[in-house]
Order: C-alpha cells, then sequence, then structure tokens
C-alpha cells in the first residue's frame, strides 16, 4: 500500500513492504521522493528518517533535475523511436571501430530503455545493452560506455584488472564517467 505523506512542504510516497530497512529512491526526471518501509514503521519514525536525509533528499532532486533540463528525455513513442534509430546508428559506427582497436568483442546488442544504468553485460553470452539515454550524450561518452561494457566481456566485476583495462584503453575514462553522472 502507497501514501503520500508531507514532510516539511516535501511530498514523499510511502510503501510499506516486506522488508528489513527503510530506503529511498529519488527519481528522474521529476525529483520524486519514494521510501520503502517495513510493515512495523511508525509514521514518526519515517518522518525522523526523511528529516535526517533532508540535505541529501534536495541535493539529489537539484541534481536530477539539473540533468533533465540538460538532457531531455523524449516524450513520445516516435520521438523514442526517432532517438533510437540514430543512437543505433552511432553505434554501428562505433563499436567496431572500439572493438578493432581493444581486441575486445561482443556476441550481441541490443538499445533499451533502461533509466538506471547506461549499459549492461550478459557475461555468459556477450550480449551488451545500450540505455536509450545515451542518444543525448557525447560520442566520448558514448564511447565510454561501449568500452565498459566489452571490458566486462572478459572482466565480469570491478576489481583491479578491471579498472587496469580501463586506464589502458581509455586513460581518461574517469573525467568522462563523472559527466555521464550530470
Amino acid at each position: 500500500m502507497t501514501k503520500t505523506i508531507y514532510i516539511d512542504g516535501l511530498a514523499v510516497e510511502v510503501t510499506r513492504k516486506r522488508i528489513k530497512r527503510m530506503n529511498m529512491r529519488i527519481h528522474e526526471p521529476d525529483g520524486r521522493v519514494t521510501v520503502s518501509v517495513p510493515y512495523i514503521v511508525s509514521d514518526r519514525e519515517i518522518i525522523a528518517f526523511v528529516r535526517s536525509k533532508r540535505e541529501w533528499i534536495d541535493k539529489g532532486i537539484r541534481k536530477v533535475r539539473t540533468r533533465a533540463l540538460a538532457h531531455p528525455q523524449p516524450e513520445t513513442r516516435a520521438e523514442k523511436e526517432a532517438l533510437r534509430k540514430s543512437l543505433r546508428r552511432r553505434i554501428e559506427a562505433r563499436l567496431p571501430e572500439i572493438e578493432r582497436r581493444t581486441g575486445l568483442s561482443c556476441g550481441s546488442w541490443t538499445v533499451r530503455d533502461m533509466h538506471t544504468r547506461w549499459g549492461s553485460c550478459n557475461t555468459r553470452t556477450n550480449h551488451l545493452n545500450f540505455s536509450l539515454m545515451l542518444a543525448t550524450r557525447t560520442d566520448h561518452e558514448l564511447d565510454y560506455v561501449i568500452l565498459h561494457e566489452l571490458v566486462h566481456t572478459v572482466v565480469p566485476g570491478h576489481g583491479k584488472d578491471f579498472y587496469a583495462l580501463m586506464d589502458r584503453f581509455m586513460p581518461d575514462w574517469k573525467s568522462v564517467r563523472t559527466g555521464l553522472k550530470y
């Protein structure tokens, strides 16, 4: 069951679930705040939790809204399909070049409407997924995501071997990753 409560002027959607701890999310693109809580948590505890995180919430809402203004998302199905076609063409042009330069390769790839990550890699099949949100990003940022996922085809996690390959193939990858957060 979900209900909205107002805490110091902030609308918070509260959902009671069978979980152990309270957790909070700020949703894109509007900065909507949701809190999931165990059934036994009182409204008073929820209010205290949200108030204790208020600085983090305000900062997160500003960040999400700034990102939404800088990189608007498509609203209609036609806009999404146009962006998908454009992104597919960009990946088709860039992926083979990155594969050639690095010696890494993927089995297949798709563009998906993902909102919480830029890409993913199935390490068993070497299938890569790229977020439609990449359509609004620069070629260098797209190259970073392609490389990141290609490296996962040989190194599944984010350990020192993973980062060594990232450093080898894209020395400025850390600054590119930082740029993707905005």
